[in-house]
C-alpha cells in the first residue's frame, strides 16, 4: 500500500511540475498577452544574472545575453545619455533586444520615444521578455515606473501611459 501512495504522489508532483513549465514558457512567450496564476505565497523568479535589485535591466542580445544589462533606476527620459559601445550608435538608446524588471514596487514601462512619448511596454515586477517582438526590438528611448495597479502613485511616480 506504501507502494502505491508514494508511486501516486510521485505522478502528482511530476503532473505539478509540468504545469509549472508550462505557465512559466507561455507567460515569458513572445506571442500575445498571457497571464499565469500563481500562489500568492510563490516566490518571483530570480532575476538573470547581473540585474541589480530595483533596476530595469537590459541587454542587446535576445536571452538576456550581449552587452549589458544595461540598468536603471528612476524615470529616465532619454537612454541616449547611457553609453554602450556595444550598440550601433554608441548608447542605449534603441539597442534593447531582452529586458527585465527588477524593480522591488512598481512596474517598468519602457517607451519607443524619448520623454515617454510613442509606444510602450509595460512589465509586472520580477518578469522580462527575452526576445522582445520586431515593434519593441531596439526601439526603447526612455523608461517610467507606475504602480501594478497600472496607476500613478508617490512610490511609482509614472508618467503613466493608462492615465
Amino acid at each position: 500500500m506504501k507502494r502505491v501512495l508514494v508511486v501516486a504522489a510521485g505522478a502528482v508532483l511530476a503532473m505539478g511540475g509540468m504545469a509549472g513549465t508550462s505557465a512559466a514558457s507561455s507567460a515569458n512567450g513572445s506571442g500575445g498577452t498571457s497571464v499565469a496564476v500563481m500562489p500568492t505565497s510563490a516566490k518571483l523568479a530570480a532575476a538573470p544574472t547581473g540585474c541589480g535589485s530595483g533596476n530595469l535591466c537590459f541587454w542587446n542580445g535576445e536571452n538576456y545575453t550581449g552587452a549589458g544589462p544595461g540598468q536603471l533606476s528612476g524615470r529616465n527620459s532619454d537612454w541616449s545619455a547611457f553609453s554602450n559601445s556595444a550598440c550601433p550608435n554608441g548608447t542605449w538608446d534603441n539597442c534593447a533586444s531582452s529586458i527585465y524588471n527588477n524593480g522591488v514596487n512598481c512596474n517598468a514601462v519602457a517607451w519607443t520615444g524619448k520623454n515617454y512619448t510613442g509606444g510602450f511596454y509595460s512589465l509586472s515586477r520580477g518578469s522580462g521578455e527575452t526576445q522582445l517582438a520586431s515593434s519593441h526590438n531596439n526601439a526603447f528611448s526612455s523608461n517610467s515606473w507606475i504602480s501594478p495597479s497600472n496607476t500613478t502613485t508617490s512610490a511609482c511616480g509614472g508618467p503613466n501611459p493608462y492615465d
